[in-house]
């Protein structure tokens, strides 16, 4: 009975050291998945308006399911108007922020999205008549969530996503002169960093 046992015992041991082996052999033939750079760009304009903005990125895929990274906003508009209290004014307003994300991907091309992030705003208002100026500086927290539409490879990833600010402060970019949560639509795509890796001497 003593040997059935050491036997069994023995075959369990190898079996296992040998899976062990097979999945440590998996995860060395397996390639890293390679750091990503990438964002949106925002440019648009009209009469008396204009406004540029950036939202770059860096991205990490963990695995199949879960991307995590880091966020900036930067962001600039102006608008001139005739007719705010009968004055001729202008108003130029500067964004900055920080944050980060993440993405969860329950299928290949669709994922949701949590991001809390903290955006300073710096607003300027002339009149141009009188010539005077009124400067506000701002800023907030906000945990932005949605949904998106992507794809992801070692080659890139591109996407589309519609997203709200949970908190909704009204002194975040989002949430001035709002009393409801507004739609926030980012689209944008990245590419791969290489990075060479050093050879080891023998």
């Amino acid at each position: 009975m003593k040997k059935i046992l050491v036997m069994l015992l023995s075959s369990f041991v190898i079996q296992a050291e040998a899976q062990n082996n097979t999945i440590q052999t998996t995860k060395l033939m397996e390639p890293e998945k390679p750091l990503m750079i990438g964002g949106g760009l925002v440019l648009g304009g009209g009469t008396g308006s204009f406004q540029i903005g950036l939202n770059p990125e860096l991205v990490r895929s963990y695995n199949d399911y879960i991307d995590l990274g880091l966020i900036s906003n930067i962001y600039y508009s102006s608008f001139r108007t005739t007719e705010i209290s009968s004055t001729n004014a202008k108003f130029h307003k500067t964004q900055f922020g920080l944050g980060g994300f993440a993405r969860v991907w329950p299928v290949s091309e669709f994922f949701l999205q949590i991001q809390p992030e903290y955006n300073w705003t710096w607003t300027k208002q002339t009149n141009l008549v009188i010539n005077e100026s009124n400067k506000v500086n701002v800023s907030a927290t906000s945990v932005l969530a949605g949904i998106g539409y992507g794809r992801r490879t070692e080659n890139g990833f591109s996407y589309l996503s519609i997203m709200i600010d949970l908190v909704n402060s009204q002194q975040s970019p989002y949430g001035m002169g709002q009393l409801r949560p507004q739609p926030i639509f980012r689209a944008g795509f990245g590419l791969p960093i290489h990075i060479a890796k050093a050879k080891r001497s023998k």
